[in-house]
C-alpha cells in the first residue's frame, strides 16, 4: 500500500528559484558572445566571459534591490528587471 505525499509549494522559495535559473540563464546569454569577442581580441576567454556575464546579473540585480525597497517583490516587478515589459490591465 502506497500513500501520497502531499507538498505544499512555497512561493517564497519557488521565487528564489525562478530567479536563480533567469539570473543563470543571463549570465550565459552574456558570456557566450563575448568567449567568441574576446578569441578574437586575444584576451582571455575565461576573463571575457566571466566580466560579460557578471556585468549583465549585476545590472539586474541592481533593478530587483531598487524595486524591492518597500519590503516586497511583484512577478511584475521581476519581469521588468529582466527587461520584460509589464503586462498592462
Amino acid at each position: 500500500m502506497t500513500t501520497e505525499v502531499s507538498i505544499k509549494s512555497n512561493p517564497t522559495i519557488a521565487k528564489f528559484f525562478d530567479l536563480g535559473q533567469r539570473l543563470f540563464s543571463l549570465f550565459l546569454a552574456n558570456a557566450l558572445p563575448a568567449v567568441t569577442g574576446g578569441a578574437v581580441l586575444g584576451v582571455s576567454v575565461s576573463k571575457a566571459a566571466a566580466l560579460a556575464g557578471f556585468m549583465a546579473v549585476i545590472q539586474v540585480v541592481q533593478k530587483l534591490a531598487a524595486a524591492s525597497t518597500d519590503g516586497e517583490l511583484t512577478t511584475e516587478e521581476i519581469a521588468e528587471a529582466f527587461g520584460k515589459p509589464a503586462k498592462k490591465k
